[in-house]
């Protein structure tokens, strides 16, 4: 009796063994995790905003990308561009200065307008290029001097290292130097409530940035020009004289295949430039 109960507690486990077997699912084969690309960017303040938009739509229609703007992380262009640097991480920069370095490698998107920005009461119709060098470098300190009403002009500029301050320099300065009793702005939007609370005062900034807080100074190059404000179309076709390149800078050439081709190639093509005209000047 007790080997005929044996027998059969036995033959019970292998029908449950049997019966749990068959509900098992059928192996997979295991397969591998598709990886994000990323892409490393440097922005400055006047192109982050334009690397968001840009990032967002490349992104959703190309998943296995990432766009990483490093700037937050607190790698500066320069540093960026910097051909003595060893390192080896690919990093590309989104800006409208170009250093002075044959060593760097960069791709055109478009055309940016420094914006000449003055308080909102100050009714000057129109500066020159002349104009400009003589209030930026002091050697004017009353707007009675060109025309305007009697209010002591108080110049407001980006910090040195700013690539806005930058390409001002080089457009309308050249080898002068701004004001020492200049205002510092160390960013775009304190530069825009400076001038904005301030009486007589005068800045600059990318027309992608101009906000109605301030009023857009209409410029001419020489006298007897039209005066003109920065547009992507008055931009685009060279007549407001404060342009400059929208860029994107690197130690070297993408590879197809690396990412970063891909994106640029596409930053240049009609959906990117799209996007880029709604406030700067696309490419041709």
């Amino acid at each position: 009796m007790k080997c005929a109960a044996s027998r059969k507690t036995k033959r019970t486990l292998i029908v449950m063994t049997l019966a749990l077997a068959s509900c098992r699912a059928p192996m997979q084969a295991p397969t591998s995790t598709p990886e994000v690309v990323p892409l490393y960017f440097v922005t400055s303040s006047s192109t982050d905003t334009l690397l968001r938009n840009l990032a967002a739509t490349y992104t959703r229609e190309n998943s296995l990308v990432a766009i990483v703007d490093q700037t937050a992380n607190g790698t500066s262009i320069s540093a960026a561009l910097d051909p003595s640097d060893p390192s080896e991480k690919t990093l590309y920069a989104l800006t409208t200065y170009l250093p002075n370095s044959d060593q760097l490698w960069a791709a055109p998107l478009g055309q940016d307008g420094i914006a000449v920005v003055v308080h909102p009461r100050l009714t000057l119709p129109q500066l020159s290029a002349d104009d400009l060098r003589r209030i930026f470098t002091g050697a004017v300190e009353n707007w009675t001097e060109l025309g305007g009403p009697d209010v002591p002009i108080t110049v407001v500029s980006r910090e040195a290292e700013s690539d806005t301050r930058r390409v001002f320099e080089q457009l309308v300065l050249g080898e002068r130097q701004i004001t020492y009793n200049a205002l510092l702005a160390l960013t775009d939007a304190a530069m825009l409530d400076v001038v904005s609370r301030t009486p007589g005062a005068i800045g600059f900034v990318s027309m992608a940035l101009v906000s109605g807080q301030v009023r857009v100074m209409p410029l001419v190059a020489e006298n007897g020009d039209t005066p003109m404000l920065p547009t992507p179309l008055t931009v685009a076709d060279g007549s407001y004289p404060l342009r400059t390149p929208l860029l994107i800078i690197g130690k070297k050439p993408p590879e197809p295949g690396d990412g970063y081709y891909e994106f640029i190639v596409w930053a240049q093509q009609h959906q990117a430039q799209q996007i880029i005209g709604e406030t700067y000047a696309p490419l041709p």
